[in-house]
């Protein structure tokens, strides 16, 4: 893992995402914006019972690569070699409704570029890390969610 990307993660533990904040947080950064991912009790106008995620074995390594290339991308070269880092950490398993299913952390000098980082990052993460979910409704039915995204 980089110097930019400080914890990122796929697990199938609880996210704590104060956890990920202090990965990633120096008393150089003026700025820490976060994002969490909530499993939401609907979609589509049907009841949501839980959701479930899987990843494929490459998946942590490609939100490493994608944090690297975030936080490089959003960090300015004439800022006193001061960085923008990010974290990520996302769940796999059978989730409930209002478990946390990502965390995505960005830290910078100044708020804007935190900001910029951490909607980029969660982005390339739900359209570029092999991570499918499946979402189960009250009435029985399931469906598969994103997995012509990857």
């Amino acid at each position: 893992m980089s110097v930019s990307s400080p914890l990122v993660d796929i697990t199938d533990r609880e996210i704590n995402p104060r956890e990920v904040e202090k990965a990633v947080w120096t008393s150089a950064d003026g700025a820490m914006v976060t994002f969490s991912g909530v499993v939401r009790d609907h979609d589509g106008g049907r009841e949501v019972h839980d959701i479930e995620y899987s990843a494929h074995p490459t998946a942590r390594d490609t939100l490493v690569r994608l944090c690297d290339e975030v936080a490089a991308e959003h960090t300015s070269p004439t800022d006193s070699g001061r960085t923008v880092r990010v974290s990520a950490v996302h769940r796999v398993g059978v989730l409930p409704v209002g478990e946390v299913a990502v965390v995505v952390v960005a830290v910078a000098p100044h708020r804007a570029e935190a900001f910029a980082a951490c909607s980029e990052l969660i982005e390339r993460l739900k359209h570029g890390v092999p991570i499918w979910k499946r979402q189960r409704f009250t009435d029985g039915v399931s469906e598969w969610v994103g997995v012509g995204d990857c």
